[in-house]
């Protein structure tokens, strides 16, 4: 029982904290002065600091009559004070809107420079990227010098054997037609010997013939 209302506590303390939040009334300075903010409403009040032009406070209470404020400062909630209700503005000062839109300027500024900077810096990664193919295009043709070199030896070895082999045969023709010649001449000699050695006895004959007519 006392956990559930405890639950429903802290349910209600988180739901009324955050309309709190999401209430909050922020105003800003006039742009045309320097307010200061006070301990209270009256100018008898300590002055807790001045305010400049177009500094954005957070609305946390207004006086009875309407014409004083406390606010709280925007980047340090713990510094409160009272301001008068006609020196803040419910939109951004002229001037401080002025300043973002030259922030926002200066941003894109920034932002062209560095699409500069990336642009050239492609440039550069394409002109790196363009020396790096013709490189590798340099090495393909280089290595296919020695290929191409290669398969032409190959047929020129290939010739070159072809011409062995006919120059062998060639040789080898030569040779039997060397061997037949010698045959022929050799049988040429031995009929021109053995022609003259008939030659030879026929006339030895006819010698003798006559000689005997004439005895």
């Amino acid at each position: 029982m006392r956990t559930s209302i405890l639950t429903q506590f802290v349910c209600l303390f988180l739901l009324l904290t955050s309309s709190y939040v999401s209430a909050k009334d922020v105003r800003y300075v006039s742009d045309q002065l320097t307010i200061p903010m006070r301990s209270g409403i009256t100018t008898s009040h300590k002055i807790l600091k001045f305010l400049d032009s177009g500094l954005p406070v957070t609305v946390l209470e207004t006086s009875d009559e309407g014409n004083h404020l406390l606010v709280a400062l925007t980047d340090d909630e713990t510094k409160t004070g009272w301001v008068e209700a006609n020196l803040l503005m419910k939109q951004p000062s002229a001037r401080e809107q002025i300043l973002v839109i030259k922030k926002k300027n200066q941003d894109l500024k920034d932002q062209q420079s560095e699409l500069k900077q990336q642009i050239a810096e492609l440039k550069e990664k394409e002109r790196e990227l363009y020396q790096v193919q013709q490189a590798l295009a340099h090495l393909r043709k280089s290595a296919a010098k020695p290929i191409l070199i290669a398969e032409e030896n190959a047929v020129l070895k290939k010739k070159l054997g072809e011409e062995q082999a006919k120059n062998i045969g060639l040789v080898e023709e030569n040779i039997i037609l060397s061997d037949e010649n010698i045959k022929q001449w050799f049988m040429i000699g031995a009929a021109v010997s053995i022609g003259s050695l008939l030659l030879g006895l026929l006339i030895t004959r006819i010698n003798w013939k006559k000689n005997d007519r004439w005895a």
